[in-house]
């Protein structure tokens, strides 16, 4: 049986969904450093203290595109994600690698701006600044799902587990999506998903899309 650490309002939910979506069995083990609740099992599992982490069989796993391609083929009937070796998988990873190192990693300044300064004037302009670079990503997205109900096509895969996690960020940050025409139905689509509808749920975030 898998083990995975998760932690909400973090990437891990896109795992979370992956695992559902590929109905493997697995347990689930929440982290919450702020109710110091299984903080030492996830730092023992990952020397990092990040989530998500995946265990099977003693081997760990702890990278978002790492597991979910792992996922993806140990449920290799459900065509979560196109053949290996095929220009579809190609063009799945270079999603995910742009989810991954591009979009998600761009919200991070407005997140830690906190911790960085204590001069609400300095972080506002962080805020801004961010919010203001944002555009080019969401942009980006807004044209790679014209025409299509998912971000590889007509099929969900586990690439739109992870833009779908990230996206919902946007909410917490008070980015405006109104103005990308096919952000917001396609996140009402992914959002609409049983496996989703479970994992929102399960982490309480069932409010999670923007409005």
């Amino acid at each position: 049986m898998l083990t995975f650490f998760y932690s909400t309002q973090t990437c891990s939910t896109a795992i979370h969904i992956a695992l559902e979506e590929a109905g493997l069995p697995f347990n689930g083990i929440e982290v919450s450093w702020k109710r110091k609740e299984n903080v030492a099992e996830l730092e023992s599992a990952n020397p990092l203290g990040q989530v998500p982490v995946l265990v099977q069989d003693g081997k760990t796993l702890n990278q978002s595109i790492a597991i979910l391609e792992y996922i993806a083929e140990q449920a290799s009937t459900k065509n979560l994600l196109p053949p290996v070796g095929s220009w579809e998988r190609a063009y799945a990873q270079s999603w995910l690698a742009f989810i991954g190192a591009d979009f998600q990693k761009s919200f991070w300044p407005m997140f830690m701006a906190s911790r960085w300064t204590t001069d609400t004037n300095v972080q506002m302009e962080i805020r801004k600044s961010v919010i203001a670079g944002m555009d080019k990503h969401l942009t980006y997205i807004n044209e790679g799902l014209a025409g299509k109900d998912f971000i590889l096509g007509k099929q969900f895969s586990l690439v739109d587990a992870y833009l779908f996690t990230i996206l919902g960020w946007c909410k917490w940050s008070e980015v405006k999506l109104s103005t990308y025409k096919n952000i917001t139905p396609y996140l009402k689509r992914v959002y609409e998903r049983a496996a989703v509808q479970k994992v929102l749920a399960k982490e309480e975030m069932l409010d999670f899309i923007p409005g």
